[in-house]
């Protein structure tokens, strides 16, 4: 077996700790890109829930792994406030491992209920034993369509880099050698929620790098009870919008409340 620079069978590390040890010793970029395909999934709690990270390729897990706290955790945190003891209606679209809508959905409540969407067939095998892991299977729905605004059957393309939690439809990363794309399956958001009766939603989160237009927008055109009273989503895309999101936020009645580096959290009163 040929051994990874740096590391031998007598020095590999047993656990996550010895793992994280060595992680944190690389002091340069390269080093870091060579250790990091080898890391090996580990438990990790973080804001009262438990996940197993897959830190090799995928950020989000790798901060889970690296500090025990979700990228964004200033904006869960909030959330979790906001939302708690409210029994809310959480849907997440791009729900990754589950590291955003996970601490909101237990902070909850017992009958909070959570509706979440990742086409991704290795991640939402993830996200799957993580619900399982806090105990939630009876109380989240999981999707395992991309969401649009239409039906059909797309492509989920990756970035260079590999990125797990990266993966969005339609529009091709501008890169040679990028991964090989997924085909999936595209469904408008109002059509799953009346599939699974959803009679309100709390909290939208959207995380589908560049199309939260493509999400939105279609389900603001929609009826008015199914407007979320929040909503979640990345702003830095907006170049490659199609649809005149931040417009119909405002004639909807909705109002910027808080911005997270390159997320902002939308409240809509009444």
């Amino acid at each position: 077996m040929t051994e990874k620079p740096g590391i031998t069978s007598e020095t590999k590390p047993r656990t996550r700790s010895d793992w994280l040890r060595l992680w944190l010793a690389a002091d340069t970029q390269r080093a870091k890109n060579v250790l990091r395909p080898q890391l090996p999934p580990a438990p990790v709690e973080a804001m009262g829930c438990r996940f197993i990270a897959h830190p090799a390729d995928n950020f989000t897990e790798l901060k889970l792994w690296e500090t025990g706290l979700p990228p964004e955790h200033e904006a869960t945190r909030f959330l979790c406030d906001a939302l708690r003891g409210l029994d809310p209606v959480i849907v997440d679209v791009g729900a990754n491992a589950g590291a955003f809508f996970l601490p909101i959905h237990l902070a909850g409540g017992r009958a909070a209920r959570s509706i979440v969407f990742e086409p991704n067939p290795k991640m939402r095998k993830r996200l799957e034993v993580n619900i399982q892991l806090n105990g939630l299977g009876g109380s989240v729905r999981v999707f395992d369509c991309a969401v649009g605004d239409r039906a059909g059957q797309t492509a989920l393309h990756f970035p260079r880099n590999g990125n797990m939690g990266q993966g969005r439809i339609d529009v091709p990363y501008p890169h040679k050698r990028v991964p090989e794309a997924v085909k999936v399956q595209v469904r408008p958001l109002a059509e799953c929620l009346a599939e699974v009766g959803a009679q309100r939603v709390d909290l939208l989160k959207v995380d589908v790098e560049g199309l939260e237009d493509r999400v939105i927008v279609p389900l603001l055109e929609g009826e008015a009870r199914l407007w979320p009273k929040m909503i979640y989503f990345e702003t830095a895309h907006d170049g490659v919008w199609s649809y005149p999101l931040m417009e119909r936020l405002a004639d909807c009645g909705y109002e910027l409340i808080e911005q997270y580096d390159a997320n902002a959290l939308y409240l809509r009163e009444g």
